[in-house]
């Protein structure tokens, strides 16, 4: 049995991470606001892949504004089938929603890296599923998704078949059953059974015989042309095949080579539009980084006259210093030859000095008073002698 098994949603929907097993009977239950409609259309349009007809009113945002916003906003779809499983990847590259398969259960590391950011293209996550994961190329034609997903093999490679639900070239039905189901709209019993039946039942090849000559025409030229495929040379060898199996592979060649030219030219113009919108905004930043730079030029002007200004201020008072150091150096030496050392000794002595002088002077102060009248009785007897000999004198002439 084959069917949705889990959904997954990343940075989409205003969610930034969530995963969501639908693997059997899930009844929905919440308050309005909770995200039962977002989970509903999400699942739809993996069934359907017609943002068209998801319910969505046209005054809310359209599918891929609201599903897809970023650049890294990813809805991954597990399927189940009996022997494996495998995931379908919606995600929007060039203003569209695509799809990729790769041949895996879901795993969260491929998305997401150690520290939580979100790869933000599919080469980082086609990088991180390894050598050993095969994954399709990118799907962006919804007919052809829908043509994979139910099996209508006609003009599909093989590499497709293992991701059909059912195999159907009339499954036109089934998803517009789906749909009308998702979105209440009234249905009756023998309408899916009609559906069903008539998905499941292939149209029988019918040959128009009345054109049978056509079918002969030519066909003598035809034959010989069947022939050379297994005409051998004397070698043994099938030149011709050779010839066919260059071409062909010369032609995959050429085929893969457009395919990835025209990958790169629709990365090339989608990045040349990015570039195209960002020129103006980095133009104008460009423009206000000048302005910034021109204002801090000036600043740099005001600061550097002023430093200049403080400089030769302080070279001035350098040069003063200077001269006052040489006449010090001057004096320094005069003074050491007036042996200015023991002239300060002295000086710095001067007060013990004096002082000693004012005791020596207080201490013969108190030794004359003491000997005051001894002083006075000789010098009465010497004025005494002076008068007397005086008079002896003045006798004698």
């Amino acid at each position: 049995m084959r069917y949705l098994n889990k959904i997954i949603f990343i940075n989409s929907a205003s969610v930034k991470y969530s995963e969501i097993s639908l693997d059997g009977n899930v009844h929905f239950i919440g308050t309005q606001g909770v995200g039962k409609s977002t989970l509903l259309r999400a699942i739809l349009f993996f069934y359907n892949a017609d943002k068209l007809k998801l319910g969505i009113s046209c005054e809310k945002k359209n599918f891929d504004e609201y599903y897809f916003p970023y650049i890294n906003s990813y809805i991954i779809y597990e399927v189940e089938k009996e022997t494996e499983a495998y995931c379908v990847l919606a995600y929007k590259q060039q203003g569209r929603v695509c799809f990729r398969f790769f041949d895996t259960v879901y795993d969260k590391k491929h998305f997401i890296d150690s520290s939580g950011q979100v790869f933000g293209s599919w080469d980082y996550i086609r990088e991180s599923l390894g050598k050993n994961i095969r994954s399709t190329r990118k799907i962006d034609r919804y007919e052809e998704y829908k043509d994979i997903l139910y099996g209508n093999n006609a003009g599909l490679r093989s590499e497709f078949k293992k991701y059909a639900l059912l195999e159907s070239k009339n499954y036109q039905n089934v998803p517009r059953t789906i749909q009308n189901v998702f979105l209440n709209s009234k249905l009756d019993a023998e309408f899916i059974k009609q559906t069903i039946i008539k998905s499941l039942n292939e149209e029988d090849v019918e040959v128009d015989l009345t054109n049978y000559a056509n079918h002969l025409k030519d066909f003598e030229a035809k034959l010989n042309d069947i022939g050379k495929w297994s005409d051998k040379n004397a070698k043994g060898e099938i030149i011709i095949r050779k010839q066919a199996e260059r071409i062909t592979n010369a032609l995959s060649s050429i085929r893969f080579l457009e395919h990835e030219m025209t990958e790169l030219t629709a990365e090339f113009n989608f990045a040349w539009e990015g570039a195209v919108i960002m020129l103006p905004k980095e133009m104008k930043k460009q423009e206000s980084e000048i302005e910034r730079k021109q204002t801090v030029e000036k600043k740099e002007s005001v600061v550097d006259a002023r430093f200049q200004s403080k400089k030769d201020k302080l070279n001035g008072e350098i040069s003063v210093l200077a001269n006052k150091l040489e006449d010090i150096k001057e004096k320094e030496k005069y003074y050491k030859g007036l042996n200015i050392t023991e002239i300060l000794r002295r000086v710095s002595q001067k007060g013990t000095q004096e002082k000693n002088k004012q005791n020596l002077e207080e201490e013969q102060r108190l030794l004359t008073s003491k000997f005051e009248e001894v002083n006075q009785k000789y010098e009465a007897i010497f004025k005494q002698f002076e008068n007397q000999k005086n008079d002896f004198n003045n006798i004698r002439t």
